[in-house]
């Protein structure tokens, strides 16, 4: 095969065209629609996919122009992406009008920003340039927006001589620029940055500046996995979003070098191969990602895989994952299609896998996935969620991450990298890593370990710690133990916080939009408590069975009942300075499915106002209202205190359960 400056060819381009309108014909629409906007100099506000609101930007547009106090619009729009589905519109329908816009819209662009003068600050080139649009990471990816487009024209009697030299002259700038500002190799920027220099490297492989520009670009990309893909193959910040990201960013130049004729080393390979795993990890049975940190719950990991086996030729990955529509244009109809048709019987793992040096743990069974957070905050990019998990039974996802919704300084922004708005224990009404702005952090920030953890057949226990209350004027160390059942569906939460003085103490359950939630209250005389509850009561001090919760998701055809008991230990106040009761109520809160976009669901909070240690343990127990009356279990003991732990027992129409678990081991004996 000849080199090549592209990934496809004229042809394997337009064949791309038409199996995209054939297989993802809603895309396809979407598509047509942006580029049309486009030719009206309207446009998608960045990232949100919200197809409702076009934004008018001027005649000639003005590439500065920002209707919001975000710095991420004016950055994402001087990434023209708008240019990729102009490209794609061509393709489908061959009118020269979507032709006409790139060339407008790429023209006017360059006469509004003409390269900045080589005095400017590295700081500002590189992270807070305002308002935006030479910092090196929309220089890095405009410069790819400006090439695919053409590719996908290269066929128009528009792309003539003439504008091909105006657009060498404007690449040479960015190369130039890029070169003279080089970003950190500890961020995901500088990835950016670089795979851009390389795509301009190969698609103007005349310049002779090319062979320079392609290794900095390549020692670089080296550099940043040097720097960035951590001893079990996760990327150094820590998110879902920004680990499936960069296998795209270190990925693509890997290809493009492949396919011209400039290879990267075989090590640069393997180190992609390896951040494979975790993204295979982090797939739940519904196909999507746990959201982790700045990331979103629209990601699909399996189409990474994909992608990524198509990148380094292993069909062992190729049908692991799921193909997509970036696939499409990345590999052409014909691999895609081969594909398409093997991946259909394949299954999402359902093995249990832990990363014990970053502290991530994902445990499964068939239809379901725990994920646990005891790592590390991961930088900006990273939330206040110290032990957070997620979790995804059968058909549905119970408890979930937020999400990012927004990057924009303000109450949204903290909200959404907040403890409260995480599975997790709020203390005193503040983070456990104070928050200084949207990208960044007090220090210290706050750090876990893991004390235990344990996979048996029937169980999966982790027990960890974290140290971010330690900062308080009384110090306060919470420990949770989590307890996920197999055979029998069952969720054991175990939250421990050791103090020696008063403190607001808030577990939190954010719940699937899905979810009716429904509190019930032994206090309310009007309200009855669970009737599978033996209630065994016994001096505040030391025990309180408390309300429990009631949640449905009848989409699913699905339920869960919760349980508390509280354990208090050491001198107490009197009653009438401290109420020993664990309030439980249902509150409003937000996830964000998609960036800029929110939408409202419920909270559980379980709050308590306390002096000295306490515990409070939850117990969940889904029900499938698909599957056999028999097989629901009732909880007919729940006992609770520090000394002995956690005592439980359930039974349904044939079976036993007991488990104990305490802070030295667990046994569970299904009988």
């Amino acid at each position: 095969m000849s080199a090549r400056t592209y990934y496809l060819n004229a042809d394997e381009l337009e064949q791309a065209a038409s199996a995209y309108r054939t297989y993802y014909p809603q895309q396809a629409t979407d598509t047509l629609q942006i580029a049309d906007q486009a030719c009206l100099d309207l446009f998608m506000v960045p990232y949100t996919n919200d197809l409702t609101r076009w934004i008018p930007m001027g005649d000639p547009v003005d590439w500065l122009y920002n209707p919001s106090l975000d710095p991420e619009f004016t950055w994402g729009i001087n990434r023209h992406w708008h240019m990729l589905d102009l490209g794609k519109a061509y393709l489908m329908t061959g009118d020269e009008k979507y032709v006409e816009t790139y060339i407008r819209h790429f023209r006017s662009w360059c006469v509004q920003n003409p390269p900045p003068q080589p005095s400017m600050p590295y700081e500002e080139a590189t992270f807070f340039q305002l308002p935006g649009p030479w910092r090196l990471l929309e220089t890095g990816l405009r410069v790819q927006s400006w090439i695919s487009a053409y590719a996908y024209m290269q066929r128009s009697e528009q792309i003539d001589e003439a504008f091909t030299a105006e657009l060498l002259v404007a690449l040479e700038q960015h190369a130039v620029y890029l070169t003279s500002y080089l970003g950190q190799t500890e961020i995901n920027h500088a990835m950016m940055h670089m795979q851009g220099l390389f795509m301009i490297g190969v698609f103007y492989s005349e310049h002779p500046r090319a062979p320079y520009w392609r290794q900095l670009a390549t020692e670089r990309l080296q550099l940043c996995q040097y720097h960035q893909i951590g001893e079990e193959g996760i990327q150094s910040e820590l998110t879902t979003h920004y680990h499936d990201a960069s296998i795209e960013m270190f990925g693509t130049p890997y290809l493009l070098g492949r396919l011209a004729g400039f290879p990267f080393p075989t090590a640069y390979g393997q180190q992609l191969h390896r951040m494979t795993t975790f993204t295979l990890a982090m797939i739940r049975p519904d196909n999507r990602s746990t959201a982790i940190g700045d990331s979103e719950w629209v990601s699909n990991g399996r189409a990474r895989v994909a992608m990524l086996g198509g990148i380094l030729d292993d069909e062992h990955l190729l049908v692991r994952g799921e193909v997509s529509p970036d696939f499409l244009w990345m590999f052409g109809a014909e691999t895609f299609e081969k594909y398409k048709a093997l991946q259909q019987t394949e299954l999402v793992d359902v093995e249990s896998i832990d990363f014990p040096k970053t502290g991530y743990y994902m445990m499964k069974s068939p239809g379901q996935h725990l994920f646990f957070d005891a790592a590390p905050m991961g930088g900006a990019h990273g939330h206040a969620d110290a032990l957070n998990f997620e979790w995804y039974w059968q058909r549905q996802l119970l408890f979930v991450d937020p999400g990012r919704y927004t990057y924009e300084e303000g109450y949204w922004r903290h909200y959404f990298k907040s403890t409260a708005a995480h599975n997790t224990i709020m203390i005193d009404g503040v983070d456990q890593t104070a928050y200084i702005s949207t990208q960044a952090w007090a220090e210290p920030a706050a750090a876990c370990q893991t004390l235990r953890r344990e996979k048996h057949t029937n169980y999966e226990l982790v027990d960890a710690i974290h140290d971010g209350y330690m900062r308080l004027d009384d110090p306060v160390q919470h420990r949770r133990w989590l307890v996920m059942g197999k055979q029998v569906p069952l969720l054991i939460v175990v939250d421990w916080m050791d103090a020696q003085a008063e403190h607001e103490v808030h577990q939190r359950f954010q719940l699937h939009p899905d979810a009716v939630a429904r509190v019930m209250t032994t206090t309310d005389s009007n309200a009855e408590y669970p009737s599978d509850v033996n209630v065994e009561v016994t001096d505040v001090h030391d025990m309180s069975i408390v309300p429990a919760v009631q949640l449905d998701y009848p989409q699913n055809e699905l339920s869960a009942r919760m349980y508390w008991a509280l354990a208090t230990s050491g001198e107490q106040p009197s009653m009438e300075q401290l109420d020993h009761k664990l309030h439980i109520v249902s509150e409003e809160g937000w996830v964000s499915p998609i960036y800029g976009q929110k939408q409202p669901t419920s909270i559980i909070d379980a709050g308590i106002r306390s002096y000295g240690a306490i515990g409070i343990a939850t117990v969940v127990i889904p029900d499938d209202h698909r599957s056999d009356p028999a097989n629901v279990w009732v909880v007919d003991k729940l006992q609770f205190n520090r000394d002995q732990g956690l005592e439980l027992v359930l039974y349904n129409d044939t079976s036993q359960l007991q488990v104990r678990v305490d802070e030295q081991q667990i046994s569970w004996n299904l009988s």
